[in-house]
């Protein structure tokens, strides 16, 4: 982590000057399509994850309690989710040009066991509103390995958040997220036509009031198919995913990508 967390400071140093010019971020979907996003459009498009502070003499210092879990923003049409803390929190955010407003940070007030988590927590909910203007330093991100674009946000004290940016699912596959509940057969089976051990899956179907009124057939997937997740051997799951549809998929595909949303319900076979 502290290689990739150097490699992003000088690439954040090498992109500085593009900044102020807020360029346009090109990147490639898995489809193969090349898009072309505005400054604006770019923030929604990543995960934010926080690199370093720069203050107003010039050090610089890895902020927050965590290089392997950073401060994290998700930028939305109105709204953005700060991540990584110990609660969930939001507040509204406007731009204008190289400007942004920032609201009062609010969010859920549960209490965690780690005083120094919370002490950041409050930090990090009393300077966002301060925030007086933003930068966008970009590349083309179809180019191999590309640095990470990197988006700066200016406050009134002199202070400079910078992050690195991960593109989101929406941005990786072209579409929006259709939300699938899959059965996780306890007891993975070889695949037909490969002989690999592969996930025995079925979709669940649910009503309106959260009812479920029935499944479909059982189908194989490999064991990797269904991103977040790792089966456990003799624990049948059903979950809650994200599924995206994949415009150019392999042979062995489902023709979907599937992203782990939440375990519904877990239980042992007997």
């Amino acid at each position: 982590m502290k290689r990739k967390l150097a490699f992003l400071t000088a690439a954040i140093a090498t992109l500085g000057l593009a900044a102020c010019s807020a360029p346009s971020t090109t990147v490639m979907t898995d489809s193969g399509k090349k898009v072309s996003l505005s400054p604006a459009q770019t923030l929604q498009a990543y995960h934010w994850n926080l690199v370093n502070v720069v203050q107003p003499d010039g050090t610089s210092n890895h902020t927050g309690l965590s290089a392997e879990r950073p401060l994290n923003l998700r930028f939305l049409d109105d709204v953005v989710a700060l991540q990584n803390l110990c609660n969930n929190m939001n507040a509204s955010y406007k731009l204008s040009d190289n400007s942004i407003t920032f609201s009062q940070v609010v969010g859920t007030l549960m209490m965690c066991n780690d005083p120094e988590l919370m002490d950041y927590e409050r930090q990090v909910a009393t300077q966002l509103p301060t925030a007086t203007g933003w930068s966008l330093a970009s590349t083309d991100q179809t180019q191999t390995n590309a640095p990470a674009p990197v988006f700066s946000l200016h406050f009134e004290n002199g202070d400079t958040w910078r992050f690195a940016g991960q593109q989101t699912n929406e941005t990786k596959y072209g579409s929006e997220a259709e939300i699938t509940f899959l059965e996780i057969a306890p007891q993975p089976e070889n695949c037909p036509n490969s002989g690999n051990t592969c996930l025995k899956v079925r979709p669940i179907f649910y009503d309106s009031n959260g009812i479920s009124t029935g499944a479909g057939d059982w189908v194989f997937f490999q064991p990797n198919a269904i991103e977040g997740y790792e089966h456990l051997i003799g624990v049948g799951t059903i979950l809650r995913t994200k599924r995206y549809q994949i415009t150019q998929p392999s042979t062995d595909s489902t023709g979907y990508a599937y992203v782990l949303d939440m375990v519904v319900q877990s239980n042992t076979a007997p």
